[in-house]
């Protein structure tokens, strides 16, 4: 029984810290309810209910008609206002992204409560809540959307105000003017930047865009965020992009995927210079495979989701070393003169040397030297 209680107690800290860190991540959705003649309609019940999962939060109207509900995730919502004297109103689908402040307003009409008034919504919202500017993307598009490592991360460098990625100087992601380590990521509103570097380039060798310190493969998630100006008080904490990820999460219908990427040298070209010195392609085969699943534990209450991801990466690479020549392994320098002319020193027997014979014991090169030089 101890053992039970305190993994009850454990289990019960990590979930409030996860529901502490989704709702850093979360959205929120806010409005007024009115009647036709624009007067705010006080203790009016808004109810907020997520179709995929059946479940619901209820919230009364203030003195002024207003309503706010915080820390929603990511998600498509209907939303259902009733007051006693007027028809029920009804918006269907109600469409929330990751990190934003959504508005909903609802204006009612005078009749039977049971009489039901459908609000439409189409075109995109005016963001009058704040003046963060960014970019959403998820669903089929996250994961369509071309990269190289699979990582989501990689797509900050298709924003808007970011520095592309330069091969050659091993830069790109800087936002708006910043610095690529002034970036900040969230996953599920936990902060996963490096606190070393700001970008995780340590972890890969400095080369490439930003990147948070765990991998976040696009299959994991269900909405990514860059937002590159003006960013609110919820996330701000450096001057370049704030990067929200939110993870997908289980509903009352059993979903998954597998899911394989596969590069090969085969299906490449030869580089320009590799082919000049005629030498092959190196060998690479590269295998990012894995699997979703996600479903109801317990139907309309208790939901789980997984994911699983592996990485095959058999590859050679091209190094350069400086080795010794074969006069070199023999004891025999090789310089030009003044005139261009090339003179060899042999160690052992040349008198070149200031002060005479180089070597007075007539051995040239060491024999240490000598047989670390016969293993190049």
């Amino acid at each position: 029984m101890p053992k039970l209680k305190v993994l009850l107690i454990i289990l019960s800290l990590v979930l409030i810290a996860a529901g502490v860190a989704q709702a850093q991540t979360a959205a929120s959705i806010a409005g007024k309810v009115t009647d036709r003649q624009g007067a705010s309609v006080a203790g009016a019940t808004v109810e907020l209910i997520d179709p995929s999962t059946n479940q619901a939060r209820t919230q009364e109207t203030a003195s002024d008609g207003q309503y706010l509900f915080p820390s929603v995730p990511p998600g498509s919502y209907k939303i259902t206002v009733t007051k006693q004297g007027f028809r029920q109103s009804v918006i269907s689908s109600l469409k929330v992204d990751v990190g934003k402040s959504h508005t909903a307003d609802v204006n009612l009409e005078v009749g039977d409560v049971s009489a039901v008034v459908e609000v439409t919504t189409s075109g995109v919202e005016l963001q009058k809540l704040d003046a963060t500017v960014g970019n959403v993307i998820g669903g089929e598009a996250l994961k369509l959307m071309p990269s190289l490592t699979r990582d989501a991360t990689a797509l900050i460098l298709l924003q808007p105000m970011v520095t592309p990625r330069s091969n050659d100087e091993g830069t790109g992601g800087q936002v708006a003017g910043a610095r690529s380590d002034q970036n900040t990521f969230q996953i599920d509103g936990g902060d996963a930047t490096s606190n070393t570097e700001g970008n995780g380039a340590y972890n890969s060798g400095f080369v490439g865009e930003p990147r948070a310190m765990v991998p976040t493969p696009q299959e994991s998630l269900e909405e990514f965020r860059v937002a590159t100006n003006n960013q609110n008080a919820a996330f701000g904490r450096s001057a370049g992009g704030q990067v929200n990820m939110v993870t997908k999460r289980g509903t009352n219908d059993l979903h998954g995927s597998v899911y394989w990427y596969h590069q090969n040298d085969n299906l490449n070209a030869n580089s320009w210079s590799r082919n000049r010195l005629g030498q092959k392609d190196p060998e690479l085969k590269d295998n990012r495979y894995g699997f979703t699943l996600g479903g109801p534990i317990i139907k309309d209450k208790t939901f789980i989701f997984g994911h699983y991801e592996g990485r095959r990466f058999p590859q050679t690479g091209e190094r350069v070393r400086l080795v010794p020549t074969d006069t070199l392994r023999q004891g025999i320098l090789r310089f030009r003169d003044a005139a261009g002319n090339i003179v060899n020193y042999n160690l052992a027997t040349s008198t070149q040397c200031a002060g005479g014979t180089c070597d007075p014991r007539g051995v040239g090169i060491s024999p240490v030297i000598r047989s670390i030089y016969n293993l190049m």
